[in-house]
């Protein structure tokens, strides 16, 4: 099984086209990866945060479709992801 903190860029995107993004059920973060559903959803939580907020540095009103549509991208999330140190909170499936 892959470990997050080992995933490429492109296979972190791949995650994310897996998922639901700002979804409030689980069940829409369950992926292929065999990552438990709750450590991605809090992975991708803290991540809708991150682009919601370089929205709003670049606009006066944000809304969920310009942030999606405009920040929701590879780069943003790569970004993201090398922001943390430390993945041992990530939970896998069994």
């Amino acid at each position: 099984m892959k470990k997050f903190e080992n995933l490429t860029k492109d296979e972190l995107w791949a995650l994310r086209q897996q998922i639901t993004l700002n979804s409030h059920y689980f069940a829409d973060y369950e992926n292929k990866f065999g990552f438990d559903s709750h450590s991605v959803c809090a992975f991708f939580d803290g991540y809708y945060d991150y682009i919601w907020e370089l929205a709003e540095e670049q606009n006066e009103e944000v809304t969920d479709e310009i942030v999606v549509k405009y920040y929701d991208n590879i780069g943003n999330l790569w970004r993201w992801y090398n922001c943390y140190d430390d993945f041992s909170w990530i939970k896998y499936n069994d």
